[in-house]
């Protein structure tokens, strides 16, 4: 099977070009700004926003299913500058019109931001429930599902919800040799490394805070399924060897609040789990973005990942790509709010 993924030097779409290579499928991953390299994939630049370099892309690889996880503007962002929205509808309109040139399956990574997060504690969304948006970031989500769902041709949309894990791109300069017993680490691991730590989402900046002995102040009220990115991944290819159609929540199976979560992540990484201490709410989190995957369970066959033993998998996953776990040093000086929609 021949795949073209967009946005691998990202969290989600690195994970999913990776696990799909381990398919023994032919996996093209695309960066549009900052080269990078995949084990297993070939990579190659593209501008999602330029229609025409999509199509012709598509047209020169001819895959069988195309996959766009390039993230979309974050929400501060979108939220000052609502123009961003338009760059990221055009990149999920452009990359229908390649899938549609060569005739291919379409794919989305979406989020749980597509939903109001006005659920009563304990209760998930599930496919069914009425999106009702209340962030930028989440219209601008919407209108990207909107679009897919008018497709003429096969289309499956995900929506992984507060997803963790690490980026497993490599950026350019930062060449990696092949692994021995002896020498089983990266070469110019310094550079991986501040690549790692810096790329991979919130979760990464975290350890990284409560390393150097911050405190973090967690948002009160807020309540997610945290979903362990190479789980995802996996499951995703599964939905795709399988074409499915649809939309899948792909959440993993825990609801917790940012406390417990972030307490969690600082055992799983051995830091001082009192650095974590509630904070005030957020004003721009949604409150409950838990979502509710039974319907991938079922197609799949098994429960994702625990939060604890996935931020387990993600310490010993970092651990193997980098010579120590030690990120960049974090000013002490006060404690950080998390606010970020990670």
């Amino acid at each position: 099977m021949r795949l073209l993924v967009t946005g691998v030097s990202g969290l989600l779409g690195s994970n999913v070009a990776a696990a799909a290579s381990q398919q023994s499928w032919s996996v093209v991953g695309t960066w549009q700004e900052e080269p990078v390299s995949l084990l297993g994939a070939r990579t190659a630049q593209l501008d999602v926003t330029d229609r025409h370099a999509c199509v012709a892309l598509a047209e020169e690889l001819e895959p069988d299913i195309l996959v766009h996880a390039g993230a979309p503007s974050g929400d501060g962002r979108l939220e000052r500058d609502p123009r961003l929205a338009e760059a990221d509808w055009l990149g999920a309109e452009n990359t229908l019109a390649a899938a549609r040139a060569v005739r291919a399956r379409y794919a989305l990574v979406s989020c749980e931001h597509v939903f109001g997060g006005s659920r009563p504690p304990g209760e998930c969304w599930d496919e069914e429930d009425p999106t009702e948006p209340t962030t930028a970031l989440g219209r601008s989500l919407l209108a990207r599902e909107q679009l897919v769902q008018g497709f003429r041709g096969s289309w499956l949309i995900t929506r992984p919800a507060d997803v963790y894990g690490i980026n497993l791109a490599i950026p350019a300069g930062a060449e990696t040799r092949v692994p021995t017993p002896r020498s089983p680490l990266p070469v110019q691991v310094d550079e991986r490394a501040q690549y790692v730590w810096e790329r991979s989402g919130q979760p990464l900046r975290w350890v990284t805070s409560l390393r150097a002995g911050r405190l973090l102040l967690a948002p009160a009220g807020v309540r997610r399924t945290p979903t362990y990115a190479w789980d995802y991944a996996q499951r995703l290819c599964e939905l795709i060897a399988q074409e499915c159609e649809g939309i899948f929540n792909m959440a993993g199976p825990t609801i917790l609040g940012r406390l417990a979560q972030m307490r969690l992540l600082a055992r799983a990484f051995g830091c001082e789990m009192e650095l974590v201490r509630d904070g005030p709410v957020a004003p721009l989190l949604p409150a409950n973005t838990a979502l509710c995957d039974r319907k991938a369970t079922f197609m799949l066959g098994h429960s994702a990942v625990d939060p604890f033993s996935g931020y387990r998998l993600m310490r010993r996953q970092l651990e193997r790509l980098l010579e120590s776990i030690d990120p960049p040093t974090a000013s002490p000086a006060r404690p950080l709010v998390l606010q970020g929609l990670g």
